[in-house]
This record gives structure tokens, C-alpha cells and sequence, in this order.
């Protein structure tokens, strides 16, 4: 398996970052209030599913996690790419980094349906916030 549960967590706080910059610099108020809203709730979203993650599969290091890129631009677009992202990838991001656990173990092929529900609710921060950039600003 890929590391695709520490590359969500990355690219989530990557995005984070991209929108506190463009929430510092927009001329909306409307926009300002949605993206801040996104990046407190996007940070805990990535921080609760990585926490549930390594309570299930182990706890994995800092060298885990990809250089992600802070990109500049359209939220809007930033945000639906983040999304799309995710939901292409959301079943690898649920299962086990490897075929054994941090300590070696096997890993169980368990059904982890929690960590699907913690990205469906990074997935409606997501959404919600496209919303609100996209019709009240």
C-alpha cells in the first residue's frame, strides 16, 4: 500500500495553509468568514482521521508525510482539487500504510467504516465551503 492516509493529511494541511493566506488577503468579507471556517475545520478533520488512522494501523513518523506544495490561486479550485483528490482516493487512504502494522504485527482487513465517515466530514468542510465562496460572497 501507499502512504495515501498521510498524503490526505498533507495535502489537507497544505490547502489550510493556501486558504489562511487567501483568507488574509481578500477583499470579501463573506469570503473572509468561509475561509476561515475551512481552515480550523479542515486542520481538526485531517488531525481526528490521522489520529483514529494510527489508533488502528500504528503510529507513523514525521518522513511518512510528502512534501506537499502551498499553492496560490483560485480557492475555489484549490478546494474542489483537494476534493477530488480525496474522493479518488479515500478507500487507500482508509486501509493500512503496509501489510503489517508500525510494530510489525499483520494488519486485520477490518472494515475501518469510522475513518470513511471522518473523510466524509472533510469532504462536507469541503464542500460547504465551496458553497459559500461560490453563492454568498
Amino acid at each position: 500500500m501507499s502512504g495515501a492516509a498521510c498524503e490526505l493529511v498533507a495535502r489537507c494541511f497544505a490547502a489550510r495553509t493556501s486558504i489562511h493566506l487567501a483568507h488574509l488577503t481578500t477583499g470579501s468579507y463573506a469570503q473572509h468568514v468561509a475561509m476561515g471556517d475551512f481552515y480550523d475545520a479542515v486542520a481538526s478533520g485531517a488531525d481526528e482521521f490521522f489520529e483514529c488512522w494510527q489508533g488502528i494501523y500504528g503510529k507513523r513518523d514525521v518522513k511518512d508525510f510528502p512534501n506537499i506544495r502551498v499553492a496560490t490561486g483560485d480557492p475555489v479550485t484549490q478546494l474542489s482539487d483537494l476534493r477530488t483528490w480525496i474522493a479518488a482516493n479515500r478507500e487507500e487512504a482508509c486501509e493500512s500504510y503496509d501489510d503489517k502494522d508500525a510494530e510489525g504485527a499483520e494488519s486485520n482487513d477490518v472494515d475501518c467504516t469510522e475513518l470513511a465517515n471522518l473523510l466524509d466530514n472533510v469532504l462536507a468542510v469541503i464542500d460547504r465551503t465551496i458553497y459559500k465562496l461560490k453563492f454568498l460572497a
